[in-house]
């Protein structure tokens, strides 16, 4: 089995939840978002167990923990490789976050003391999924998905014990996303809320848009996160909703 320790479960606006990010058997931080490395410590979780951080796209709910993050790992950490997974450009937007921040005496002592290796997706993920990839101990394979426009933004499959784990990030109704149902062993999802009326376009998934995917691929089961006010999973099947701060087995 594997075990999920939800930092947070709340979508951008976070409606009394913390911003979406979660941790995989201890050892894999899925988003490091605002407040990420607080939830870390209250889960009793460290930095020093971490063998990965993965981003799925660069919206700030998902990224603007890195460099509270980073802190704790130049003072916390020894020199263990911490392998940081992203899109395309990752290692140059942690950094220019940092300069954005006034903190690049951060970026300057870990390019001293932290042994970070950074790992960009698979340029095939960008025509539906790339090849499975290696950042230390975890096997990954991304997956591009829809969301806006302006971001490469990115699933992923995550190889646990024989089984896959997959992760939506943040995305609507799209091929990408069909991707990740089909091959995941369990799903965590995405489930926003209600959308904006037309001429806003669709860009996350909604309760309607979860019935869907639940009717194309009953036999897998879902669990949902980066959640609006307005979820109800009253008739959704196998689909499970964590509370921040809870730890599920799937």
């Amino acid at each position: 089995m594997t075990t999920l320790d939800f930092l947070g479960t709340g979508n951008f606006s976070a409606p009394g939840r913390y911003w979406n990010s979660f941790v995989l058997d201890g050892t894999v931080l899925v988003e490091p978002s605002p407040t990420a490395l607080p939830n870390l410590r209250r889960c009793g979780l460290g930095v020093q167990a971490l063998d990965a951080v993965v981003i799925s796209h660069f919206h700030a709910d998902h990224t603007f923990g890195w460099p509270f993050l980073l802190l704790e790992i130049v003072l916390h950490r020894d020199d263990r490789p911490l392998f940081v997974v992203g899109p395309r450009g990752v290692e140059q937007f942690l950094t220019d976050m940092l300069e954005l921040g006034g903190v690049p005496n951060i970026r300057d002592a870990a390019a001293a003391t932290a042994n970070l290796r950074f790992v960009e997706v698979d340029p095939r993920a960008d025509h539906g999924g790339g090849a499975w990839q290696e950042a230390g101990a975890l096997r990954f394979q991304a997956v591009e998905v829809e969301h806006v426009d302006d971001l490469d933004c990115y699933g992923y499959l995550f190889e646990r014990d024989g089984r896959v784990v997959g992760y939506s990030g943040d995305t609507r109704p799209c091929a990408g996303l069909t991707t990740l149902a089909t091959a995941s062993d369990v799903l965590v999802v995405e489930c926003n809320g209600a959308h904006q009326p037309p001429p806003v376009p669709v860009t996350h998934m909604d309760r309607d848009a979860i019935r869907e995917l639940r009717a194309a691929h009953p036999d897998t089961p879902f669990v949902l996160t980066h959640l609006g006010e307005d979820v109800d999973v009253a008739d959704l099947g196998d689909t499970r909703v964590p509370n921040d701060f809870d730890r599920i087995e799937v």
